[in-house]
């Protein structure tokens, strides 16, 4: 005869709930503070990527390693404005211990030229 802990911790499996990893964002500056239209360009950025604000996750950080953001299980990082430790190279597609990551100015800084080389790492990282 099973005892009911023995019952349930077979019934829910931890694969079954494994959930795919979110592309992150690691912006420099809270949300609420962002200006409308850096809101709209990275809206935009996102939706060219054929995501949407609700498959992304994003947080705040001013500087991060692979470490520090292990516990969200990202596959692809996109930082703009936060200072990725391990490199200091901008807009380019780096991938260190399996995750893919892109760094690249803040969202008020970004312009024509800086979003074009943005976009051309996206592309690189997302295959589009």
């Amino acid at each position: 005869m099973t005892t009911p802990s023995s019952a349930l911790e077979s019934l829910y499996q931890e694969e079954l709930y494994s959930l795919p990893s979110p592309v992150l964002f690691i912006l420099n500056q809270p949300w609420e503070t962002i200006a409308d239209p850096d809101k709209t360009v990275l809206t935009k950025m996102i939706g060219a990527l054929r995501l949407s604000l609700a498959s992304v996750r994003i947080i705040t950080r001013s500087e991060f390693t692979l470490a520090d953001i292990a516990a969200y299980a990202p596959t692809k990082v996109i930082a703009l404005g936060a200072t990725f430790k391990a490199s200091s190279e901008l807009y380019k597609c780096l991938s260190l211990e399996g995750v893919s990551v892109v760094a690249g100015d803040a969202l008020p800084v970004l312009d024509d030229v800086k979003k074009k080389n943005l976009w051309l790492a996206l592309r690189q990282m997302f295959g589009v």
